[in-house]
């Protein structure tokens, strides 16, 4: 596969625009005019369900309308953050097809997504800690983030702390959860 330098650069600035956006009701709003620039698209459709809650949400965003009825040629790109959010990202263009490269690029963006989804909505999925675990504040700071899936060394950073600082909260959370690890710390605090 092969990208020239401009599409690489235009996708490494879609992929930090997408990166750097911390609600999830921010998402769309955010990033699909870069991300219809990225495939030069004349629509893009943002479409998320919430299978369990049973409620979609759509937004779309257009450079330009459909001309004479036609439907358009589209790319897309499916992903899955959580087993019960699925989301789809619909490009259109109305006057000529998406290469197999635009369609390449279009898949590229299927992982950053997924993470900026996950990381965002990972407040509703993980919620506080049981009160009767004798936590201190920070240490439930830091299993919340353990449960988003961030390292030490990201613990670290975020909390401005340095690793090992984390390494030694991590070890009271596990003695005072009665746990071995990390997993075993995050499976007991989402029960």
């Amino acid at each position: 596969m092969y990208f020239s330098l401009r599409t690489v650069r235009q996708l490494v600035s879609t992929v930090d625009t997408i990166a750097g956006i911390t609600a999830p009701e921010r998402f769309p709003e955010s990033c699909l005019a870069v991300m219809c620039d990225l495939l030069a698209a004349d629509a893009v459709t943002y479409h998320e369900r919430h299978l369990r809650a049973g409620t979609v949400h759509r937004v779309e965003f257009r450079r330009c309308s459909p001309e004479n009825g036609f439907p358009g040629h589209r790319a897309a790109l499916s992903v899955q953050p959580y087993a019960d959010l699925h989301v789809t990202v619909v490009f259109t263009r109305w006057s000529r097809p998406f290469t197999d490269v635009e369609h390449d690029v279009c898949a590229l963006l299927r992982e950053p997504i997924a993470s900026v989804l996950r990381r965002a909505y990972s407040d509703r999925f993980v919620g506080p800690t049981p009160a009767d675990t004798d936590l201190t504040s920070r240490e439930r700071q830091i299993l919340r983030l353990v449960a988003r899936g961030r390292t030490n060394v990201a613990i670290a950073h975020e909390l401005a702390l340095s690793p090992r600082t984390v390494a030694k909260h991590l070890e009271h959370v596990y003695r005072k959860l009665r746990v071995d690890g990390r997993a075993a710390a995050v499976a007991r605090i989402l029960g």
